[in-house]
């Protein structure tokens, strides 16, 4: 499972995605990050690409995110095999 959430970082006017994944002992583990410059499905279509190609390719079961519009049409785009839920 991966949580994707966007943070807006204001002063540099980029986004912050961390990409936090859970281990076998149920803890949360940072399994990536990325800093795009817009919150466009582009950007997020070329993030989950990087993503997949630095796990070679493995993607997960489950991906949470937040509700931004662009990152759910790019998580159904590149990660169409895995379960996508809408984090609250």
């Amino acid at each position: 499972m991966i949580v994707l959430n966007t943070f807006s970082l204001y002063r540099y006017k980029m986004v912050f995605v961390p990409f936090t994944a859970v281990d076998h002992h149920k803890k949360s583990v940072t399994a990536g990050a990325g800093l795009p410059s817009r919150e466009t499905i582009e950007s997020y279509e070329w993030l989950l690409k990087d993503f997949l190609r630095a796990h070679e390719g493995k993607a997960p079961k489950m991906v949470l995110t937040d509700q931004d519009a662009a990152i759910k049409q790019a998580v159904e785009s590149i990660l169409p095999n895995s379960r996508h839920k809408l984090c609250m």
